[in-house]
């Protein structure tokens, strides 16, 4: 069986502490934000075992027309469902790497509810490394999720 791997940063940005949201920061705009925070950072906890690839979470995660770099949402889907089928026969699948999103701040919001968000992924495993990352996020029914950059071409 083959196994997918996706970058973290197509998953995390793709995917987040929020110090403001879409809209100037509004009690309830940094209160969904901070659950897309929290969401995120859950499901990144999960990577490792497959009952947190194939968890809810990862789909909730994403808007439905969420494209980064050509990866559909529908594509990350098929990703963590593939590994998670692959990992109990390979268990240096489970050897991903955890990581956590902070430091999300939100601009160039525009009138179709889709903002930049920029953050700071840190990879804690053996040893720490640290990455600043921008995608962009869509703020659906009150709801923020993943909207990646909208190209449908790789820049990789």
């Amino acid at each position: 069986m083959t196994s997918y791997r996706i970058p973290l940063f197509a998953i995390a940005a793709s995917t987040v502490a929020i110090l403001s949201a879409c809209g100037g920061g509004s009690s309830s705009a940094t209160a969904d934000a901070t659950k897309l925070l929290s969401t995120t950072n859950f499901f990144l906890a999960g990577l490792d075992t497959t009952s947190g690839l194939t968890s809810p979470t990862a789909s909730d995660l994403y808007d439905a027309k969420y494209l980064d770099m050509g990866v559909k949402k529908a594509d990350v889907l098929a990703a963590l469902s593939a590994n998670a089928q692959a990992l109990p026969a390979n268990a240096e699948l489970s050897l991903f790497p955890g990581g956590q999103l902070s430091n999300a701040t939100f601009t160039n919001c525009d009138s179709d509810a889709v903002c930049t968000m920029m953050a700071t992924l840190t990879n804690s495993d053996v040893d720490v490394t640290t990455v600043d990352i921008t995608t962009k996020v869509k703020i659906v029914s009150g709801v923020l999720y993943l909207y990646g950059d909208q190209s449908a071409t790789s820049s990789i």
